[in-house]
């Protein structure tokens, strides 16, 4: 995103409260976790707040986009009052799961962000915060992908076919209930490994889930890998079943690399992205059905060929070039207020 919003002329900058910084980017970064102590107390965030607040100031930032998580309305009425104090926050919202990025009680939600605009990824999480707190300001901006002018992706090999994953190893992605679906499946009897990409807290138990199936020479975990189109432009095709999403990248991603995908209709992303053409989508929760479509898609290769022929062409409305103009639509919209 920072790429595109440098693309479209603006001077970006980006604030990281972590210090991890695991990916490209484009503009000015300022990583606000180097000056994290080891306590992170009530005393140490105020520090860290007066310190950007005054970044805010001296670059003359002109709009905030806040991807913080939001569960607490004390926290955020203070951030309000003393760090965007004169400064023009739009609140991004990138998971169907709302108590990430607003406090529960719905008034206090209401009251804090009813005169800011709210950004989301899909018209399902627009209808979600419209409904569920009645806020008006909402504006719908997709993730994106390179699409029309993808350079070819040299494929990763090895000696068996795969299909692939990705994603942090938390336990809402529900890869344990992926690799159980992979196991009960038929596609490691057909010597189609299955390989995963990422890392995150659930690693351990994961293996230790591989290790039980006896499963440890079909079921591969890849690490973290910072690009990871080769996997996705090698494998037969994606699996996904996440418990809640907002727009996942990683099934544009698979798209755009001409590999199909199979996916559980967690709400939101899944069923935005397939549509009948690209791959198979299956209820919200059914595991049966989920192995049923890896068994359907591994065995039918006229169906995963006329998958391929499709991915690309089935998200070109999410082509960068298209969704810019989305962005730059929305951020003529902030001006005008």
């Amino acid at each position: 995103m920072s790429t595109q919003l440098t693309q479209l002329g603006n001077k970006v900058f980006i604030i990281s409260i972590t210090d991890q910084i695991g990916y490209d980017h484009s503009g000015e970064l300022f990583n606000l976790g180097l000056y994290k102590n080891k306590l992170n107390d009530p005393l140490d965030k105020f520090r860290r707040l007066r310190i950007t607040r005054e970044f805010l100031k001296v670059k003359a930032i002109d709009y905030v986009l806040d991807f913080r998580f939001r569960k607490s309305a004390v926290k955020e009425y203070f951030v309000k009052k003393l760090l965007y104090r004169n400064f023009k926050p739009v609140y991004m919202v990138r998971s169907s799961n709302l108590e990430y990025y607003f406090p529960k009680n719905e008034a206090a939600t209401r009251l804090l962000f009813k005169n800011d605009p709210v950004c989301v990824l899909t018209e399902r999480m627009k209808k979600q915060v419209e409904q569920r707190f009645g806020l008006q300001r909402v504006h719908v901006i997709p993730n994106s992908v390179q699409v029309a002018h993808r350079k070819s992706i040299k494929s990763k090999t090895f000696k068996n076919q795969y299909i692939v994953t990705a994603g942090r190893l938390y336990d809402h992605k529900q890869f344990d209930k992926l690799i159980a679906a992979y196991a009960e499946s038929e596609l490691p009897e057909m010597n189609i490994d299955l390989r995963i990409l990422g890392q995150g807290p659930e690693l351990n138990r994961l293996q230790k889930q591989v290790e039980k199936l006896q499963l440890n020479d079909r079921i591969h975990f890849e690490g973290f890998v910072k690009k990871p189109e080769a996997y996705f432009a090698g494998a037969l095709f994606f699996a996904f079943c996440s418990k809640f999403e907002g727009f996942p990248r990683v099934i544009l991603e698979s798209l755009a690399c001409g590999t199909p995908v199979v996916s559980t209709d967690c709400p939101t992303g899944p069923a935005e992205l397939l549509d009948g053409t690209n791959g198979i989508l299956v209820p919200h929760q059914d595991f049966k059905a989920f192995k049923d479509a890896l068994n359907q898609l591994a065995k039918d290769e006229d169906l995963l060929q006329n998958y391929r022929d499709n991915a690309k062409a089935s998200i070109a409305r999410y082509d960068h070039q298209e969704v810019n103009k989305l962005w730059k639509a929305f951020i003529e919209s902030l001006k005008e207020k």
